[in-house]
């Protein structure tokens, strides 16, 4: 019975009455919780408050009993339900043909790191909808994989289960979401929405048009970093597929439209999936602005004229994102002597104004109309 051990009383409470189990406050007074059912009259559950009590174990694991019995789940199911009831957990169960109870170990690693940048993908397009975000730096989307737990694998197929507690976020006020879910929620089921969207579109052989649905969107659900993660997670030599489900928790009931079953991803898909985020990356955009940012490197050449010039490699603030990107630029001796001021001068920066093109970095600064030194 030691597992029940580890189930909290408000949380076991909590679970009950989430289906449809009411309290009775007469147990109150003897620190007790007293749950009846409108649909079984003449069962109760009785437990007591604290986990200090003698009975605490045998009173826990007589509710499981009869829950199993009631509810016709195993008693190991219900318990893990209970101690998830304030997360979302998301369930990634990798499938093959063969063994698929143990994977490769490097696969495994990737499944593991993936599954960040899948739950870090979801939480930017939650703060900052895009078809691709060139980081996943966001603040909070690193506050949000932090808080994320890493629970024991489940039996069966190799089963990867990530606890996401729903209340764990401290930025609802700040983001100017409604009151209607946490930004946990917000974040979980976006990520449902878009594999769902996703693998629909390929069962309908309509990838093309949601490609052109989500370029032309200016808040798309689908990104290329979701479908970089989830391409990541096939093996080419074990040929695997995944399916992805979700247990909400039953402090914020989910909306109407969520998905009970998981969204399958057959080994067919992944192909069709790298395609979307090809396409998807291809979206970045150049962005002119003003930028602030460090001198990080000089490679400047001494001209004729006895002067430097050239190129210069940046650290450059994208205020937007809350990130910085390295850039490499070409600047002119009067620009390229600013720039030397700053390198060599501790707590510097810079303010430079130019075109910002996409790719990977250090990414490329062209047509630098201005270049000056902030005092500091």
């Amino acid at each position: 019975m030691s597992s029940t051990v580890a189930v909290a009383p408000t949380d076991l409470r909590d679970f009950l009455k989430s289906h449809g189990w009411a309290l009775n406050e007469k147990g109150l007074p003897d620190r007790l919780y007293v749950l009846q059912h409108q649909n079984f009259e003449r069962r109760q559950l009785i437990f007591p408050m604290d986990v200090t009590a003698p009975d605490f174990e045998e009173s826990v694991g007589l509710v499981f009993s009869k829950l199993s019995e009631l509810m016709g789940a195993s008693r190991e199911r219900l318990i893990s339900k209970v101690q998830s009831v304030r997360d979302d957990v998301l369930r990634l169960r990798v499938f093959f043909d063969g063994n698929d109870s143990v994977l490769p170990l490097s696969f495994a690693s990737s499944v593991v790191s993936n599954t960040e940048k899948l739950l870090k993908s979801g939480a930017c397009t939650a703060l900052m909808p895009r078809a691709h975000h060139p980081r996943l730096t966001l603040s909070e989307a690193t506050q949000f994989v932090e808080r994320a737990r890493f629970g024991q694998t489940e039996n069966g197929s190799f089963v990867l289960r990530v606890a996401c507690p729903v209340n764990s976020m401290d930025v609802q006020g700040f983001l100017g979401f409604d009151g209607s879910a946490p930004f946990v929620r917000k974040v979980t089921l976006n990520v449902q929405r878009a594999l769902f969207k996703l693998t629909s579109a390929i069962e309908a052989d309509s990838l093309d048009s949601l490609v052109d649905q989500l370029k032309a969107s200016s808040s798309p659900e689908v990104s290329s970093n979701l479908c970089e993660a989830i391409y990541s997670m096939h093996d080419d030599v074990i040929d695997n597929s995944l399916d992805v489900g979700f247990d909400w928790s039953r402090l914020h009931p989910p909306p109407e439209d969520y998905l009970l079953r998981p969204v399958r991803i057959q080994r067919d898909y992944f192909p069709r999936i790298e395609e979307v985020r090809r396409e998807l990356r291809s979206v970045e955009v150049n962005q002119v602005d003003t930028f602030i940012g460090t001198v990080e490197r000089l490679d400047g050449e001494m001209g004729q004229d006895g002067r430097r010039a050239g190129v210069v490699v940046l650290s450059l603030l994208l205020a937007d994102e809350g990130e910085s990107v390295r850039a490499r630029t070409v600047l002119s001796a009067d620009d390229y002597a600013q720039a030397h001021q700053a390198h060599v001068t501790n707590g510097s920066y810079v303010r430079v104004t130019g075109c910002l093109r996409p790719g990977r970095q250090p990414r490329q600064l062209t047509d630098v109309t201005a270049f000056h030194v902030l005092a500091a």
